[in-house]
């Protein structure tokens, strides 16, 4: 069954609830105009913090018993596609950002309804009802193929195909909260907007060692034109959103 939610309507809904509930700070996250002013980072020259990088995914809910899976896990089941055909270079970028050491991941839900994210909004438990899956622990995709990562609410390993490979490691409510827990008392820093702009740099290096086309490099190009003319958190931002395709957050205290 096809997802009746959309990514902008998670995303922002999630988003919400890890701004009210948990201390998130938004960099270019999408958000209820309401909470713009309270959740939008602003750099503190003392505050330690870290960032994360969540791709969001929309998942498919498998309930048929003709499914690729049926014979191994049975139904039903959650599904997302990871990166279209031939598109795979995406995974790449995703893993030079956990090799910088930032916590990045693909987030996905485990309902399919609009009934369940209204719901689940209102009961503050979509961060309970989502799992985030490490790029570095999916691994290498299968360079011309449509990776599918599927897994189910009470299983904390996924099946990744083509190949049926289990995926172990996913994430999910306090297991997240925790690893963002030990990863700020290992590894926080201090942000500044030098700081941002610098990573912004390194982000766009990183980027072109997996994308060589020339269109690409005329991109990355303008965007590294505009890091004098524009803040350094949109600067930063825009290159997550626009090559990552991902929204960055901050935990700082």
């Amino acid at each position: 069954m096809k997802p009746e939610i959309t990514d902008i309507s998670y995303s922002t809904a999630l988003t919400f609830e890890l701004v009210t509930q948990y201390g998130f700070l938004t960099l270019g996250a999408p958000i209820f105009p309401s909470l713009r002013k309270e959740s939008i980072y602003q750099t503190d020259m003392n505050a330690k913090s870290i960032l994360l990088f969540f791709q969001y995914k929309l998942s498919e809910h498998i309930v048929g018993v003709a499914s690729s899976l049926q014979a191994d896990w049975g139904v039903p089941y959650y599904r997302f596609l990871v990166h279209p055909k031939n598109k795979n270079k995406r995974h790449e970028v995703l893993l030079h950002l956990e090799d910088m050491n930032h916590l990045a991941y693909y987030v996905a839900p485990e309902f399919h309804t609009k009934s369940k994210l209204y719901e689940f909004l209102m009961q503050k438990a979509l961060l309970t009802h989502s799992t985030f899956w490490s790029p570095r622990q999916i691994g290498s995709l299968s360079p011309a193929e449509r990776n599918v990562l599927s897994y189910k609410r009470d299983s904390s390993f996924g099946m990744l195909e083509p190949g049926k490979r289990k995926i172990s490691g996913a994430l999910k409510g306090d297991a997240l909260l925790n690893e963002i827990k030990s990863r700020f008392e290992s590894s926080a820093e201090t942000y500044d907007n030098d700081r941002f702009v610098r990573l912004g740099d390194q982000m766009l290096e990183n980027y072109l060692k997996v994308f060589h086309a020339p269109k690409e490099k005329r991109l990355t190009s303008d965007i590294w034109k505009s890091r004098d003319l524009i803040d350094s958190r949109d600067y930063l931002s825009l290159i997550s959103i626009l090559l990552y395709d991902c929204y960055v957050y901050i935990i700082a205290k």
